[in-house]
């Protein structure tokens, strides 16, 4: 695998303008860099910019194109404007869920919208329109699925001695759901090491932040375990509310206590300004 093999170098390409909305260190960021200078294309840079300073940019510029991870989306909620000069978005790194994908579809009604599966060990591998994605044919064989891993042949590795293999294929922690196996159609629930033990129950704290997400007025949430000498551990939430809007944590927990059984709901709810990334831009877990 190299940076530059998803790079796509045609006179179509020519003249599109970037946000450039990575760490220009990290593989997506330079992936972007790559695909834009073998085009000669216009970045800029909206990496750790406030929501205000990224529509400014969308605007000025009229960028065309916007390739970052789902945190960098909710950072644009709520809607408020639309801005069709935007002609793609590409969304990778995290998971992403359907609200988030209708909302950016209001923002930029032009755009062809790509939810990218990628690893920093095999690169782009699935693509999707919303929430689910589909195994392509020609992967079939170089995939697949055990306890709900998805496990990825060799071949489609780079190679390093960091990689270690169980009969030639690499477990990658991530945690899927077939949602139509005869047609490979899934989605990606969680990373295997994030799962929460509440109680004796394994929790996902990905499905009680997608739950959360989509309550109105709700622009990120972050749900974690923390010791508790009784439950092994309890949740808690941190919670950043949309500008203008007013929630209590009463109306939260009413809200969850209608969508989730009692050991999903976080015992602790903390409202919160901002929240700690990591320097590929996503939501940091721990």
């Amino acid at each position: 695998m190299t940076l530059t093999r998803t790079v796509r170098i045609a006179e179509r390409y020519k003249d599109k303008i970037w946000a450039f909305a990575y760490n220009p260190t990290h593989m997506a960021g330079l992936q972007v860099f790559f695909q834009a200078l073998s085009n000669c294309n216009t970045l800029i840079n909206v990496f750790n910019a406030s929501r205000t300073d990224i529509y400014n940019a969308i605007k000025e510029w009229r960028i065309t194109h916007i390739s970052a991870t789902p945190t960098f989306y909710r950072l644009l909620l709520p809607v408020e404007s639309s801005y069709v000069s935007v002609e793609r978005v590409t969304l990778g790194g995290e998971k992403s869920d359907n609200h988030l994908y209708l909302s950016i579809k209001q923002i930029f009604p032009s755009a062809k919208i790509n939810n990218i599966y990628a690893s920093t060990e095999a690169g782009s591998l699935f693509a999707a329109k919303g929430e689910y994605f589909q195994l392509s044919i020609d992967l079939c064989d170089r995939v697949k699925v055990v306890d709900d891993e998805l496990l990825l042949h060799k071949s489609l590795l780079g190679k390093s001695d960091d990689f270690s293999f169980s009969d030639g294929y690499y477990h990658t922690g991530d945690i899927i759901e077939w949602i139509n196996q005869e047609e490979r159609l899934f989605k990606f629930k969680s990373r295997k090491n994030e799962l929460i033990n509440v109680g004796g129950y394994k929790v996902n704290p990905g499905e009680v932040e997608n739950v959360i997400l989509r309550m109105n007025g709700i622009q990120q949430a972050l749900v974690y375990g923390k010791t508790n000498s009784v439950l092994g551990n309890i949740l808690c939430a941190e919670i950043k509310i949309e500008p203008n809007v007013n929630l209590t944590e009463l109306e939260i927990r009413q809200y969850l206590s209608g969508m989730l059984q009692d050991f999903k709901i976080p015992r602790k709810i903390k409202f919160v300004e901002s929240f700690s990334m990591t320097r590929s831009g996503k939501l940091k877990r721990s």
